[in-house]
């Protein structure tokens, strides 16, 4: 089975790759990072993103806000992008900070 990640993945790991460098040099890993170092690091992401691919933040039904008197959500483009920015991002600073898992390197 010769599966491939969707051609979203390619476009913002690289720049997750970037974020992440540029975070962990600035700063030495000394425990938890703060909701406000991610939610950062997401801006810029999604920043480079929209000059990337500007239909993203163009979400027209988004932008009306015709979903926000129902029952259920809405989940516009802006919102699954920012998701799928924070998956790539936490598991590429997890891979880096603890590369062996959860077990450590003696196990």
């Amino acid at each position: 089975m010769d599966y491939n990640y969707p051609e979203l993945y390619y476009r913002i790991y690289p720049k997750a790759i970037e974020s992440a460098n540029k975070y962990l040099e600035e700063n030495q890993y000394g425990g938890d990072i703060s909701e406000e170092d991610m939610e950062t690091m997401i801006d810029e992401i999604y920043d480079k993103m929209v000059l990337e691919c500007p239909e993203i933040d163009e979400d027209p039904i988004e932008r009306r806000g015709r979903y926000r008197v129902t029952q259920r959500p809405f989940y516009g483009r802006r919102r699954l992008i920012r998701d799928i920015i924070s998956i790539i991002l936490i598991s590429e600073l997890i891979r880096r900070i603890n590369p062996y898992g959860f077990y450590g390197a003696e196990y």
